[in-house]
């Protein structure tokens, strides 16, 4: 399960909109901050196209009505591929408001007994990429809000953990975006898991399970 990653620029952003030939919005890129330790209802920049090509902030996490007897609303980091048409808090995002999450890594954790040992996992190049992400429009009582799309681990991940974030570059993002439905096959496709050997992992220090923990330190192997 993804819900946690960094965003350290937003140079991933400026190269998509010139990829496609499309003006960004700079006052929406002015004061980016980095961020080394993304966490559930944090706002971040995604992308949409509705139909216009949008950089918009959003919270990250779905929130689903609070369930009897707890009583409490529940917080979705994700949305796994293989059911995204099929699950009711998902299928309609699914089809008309997918968007791309920028990152540039992100982390999964290792159960050693009562021990939970923090991964971090980027593109062997440490380009930056994008997520497939889905999102949800404003409610009177919720922000607009965003959740990743994951799908089968592939093999440096699966020592770690059976998921793994549909990640997707400059070729394959503009076919994941839209508000029109997809194919189911070109769905398919899109969230086959990303090669191993273009990735790699490190472990990291375990000051990271915090979501106070932010900046460069976060991302040191240890």
């Amino acid at each position: 399960m993804c819900y946690r990653y960094t965003l350290k620029s937003l140079a991933v952003v400026e190269s998509f909109y010139a990829a496609l030939a499309e003006q960004l919005d700079e006052s929406a890129v002015a004061g980016w901050q980095p961020r080394y330790n993304v966490a559930l209802t944090n706002p971040m920049p995604v992308i949409t196209r509705r139909p216009a090509l949008t950089l918009e902030t959003m919270r990250f996490g779905f929130v689903l009505p609070p369930r009897p007897p707890a009583g409490k609303p529940m917080i979705l980091a994700n949305a796994r591929a293989e059911t995204l048409l099929a699950k009711p808090a998902f299928r309609e995002g699914a089809r008309h408001r997918r968007c791309l999450v920028p990152a540039d890594g992100f982390y999964e954790w290792e159960k050693k007994g009562a021990e939970r040992l923090p991964h971090y996992f980027t593109l062997s190049d440490r380009r930056p990429f994008f997520f497939a992400g889905i999102w949800e429009p404003a409610r009177d009582d919720t922000p607009a809000a965003f959740c990743i799309v994951t799908t089968t681990a592939n093999a440096l991940l699966q020592p770690i953990h059976d998921r793994l974030p549909v990640m997707l570059g400059p070729n394959s993002g503009p076919a994941w975006l839209g508000d029109q439905p997809l194919d189911p096959a070109l769905l398919a496709r899109l969230c086959r898991p990303l090669p191993a050997d273009v990735m790699t992992g490190c472990r990291v220090d375990p000051r990271v399970n915090s979501v106070r923990q932010e900046g460069p330190d976060c991302i040191v192997p240890v």
